[in-house]
């Protein structure tokens, strides 16, 4: 109650003579050679977005565009890992060839019949990534076509966080196009660069 009396009191007023914004005084701007954990989630500092198998591809594509993210972990109902959802599993042929296999609606198809299954996912040790940079991540994205990366823990065998290419092209303030193969470290400056 007494947020919203001083609330009440707040009286808006128009901004006409102001000119400028403000910034922090220092900003950590990353290069290719910056630390790889500069651009991961980490599930130990960050909740995972995680979606179940059992739900429907119509709520999951509708979670995904409210949370504004374009990939959830797949869990099961005793919450273990299963696999991932992307934002291109919802959109691919796999739902419509799925949904004409099994003449189902699409309100019905379910996570787990378009997600990729752990047993089709890779990771990288959580150990071996504190060690690489930005570059060498985008580098291993791009030489596998791939628009995620998992870091696992191998000691406590766990996902232990993800890196995005949009969240890396965010961080850094430029754009990554990751569709093609990259041949060298110099492709990636360029593909960066554009």
């Amino acid at each position: 109650r007494k947020f919203m009396s001083v609330l009440k009191e707040l009286e808006p007023s128009f901004i006409n003579s102001i000119r400028d914004i403000q910034r922090p005084a220092s900003v950590n701007i990353l290069s290719l050679h910056s630390p790889a954990m500069e651009v991961l989630t980490d599930f130990c500092r960050q909740q995972p977005l995680m979606v179940e198998q059992n739900t429907t591809v119509e709520v999951a594509r509708e979670m995904m565009r409210r949370t504004h993210t374009e990939l959830f972990l797949v869990i099961d109902a005793q919450e273990r890992f299963r696999g991932i959802l992307s934002q291109d599993d919802l959109e691919s042929e796999e739902v419509m060839q799925e949904i004409g296999q099994w003449r189902m609606y699409r309100k019905d198809l379910t996570v787990e019949r378009v997600m990729t299954p752990r047993n089709r996912l890779r990771a990288i040790d959580f150990r071996e990534f504190q060690l690489a940079n930005i570059g060498d991540v985008l580098a291993r994205l791009r030489e596998n076509g791939e628009q995620h990366m998992l870091v696992a823990e191998t000691k406590k065998p766990s996902i232990r966080g993800v890196v995005s290419v949009d969240g890396i092209a965010r961080r850094m303030h430029a754009p990554v196009v990751i569709s093609e193969r990259a041949l060298s470290f110099s492709d990636i400056c360029r593909t960066i660069a554009r």
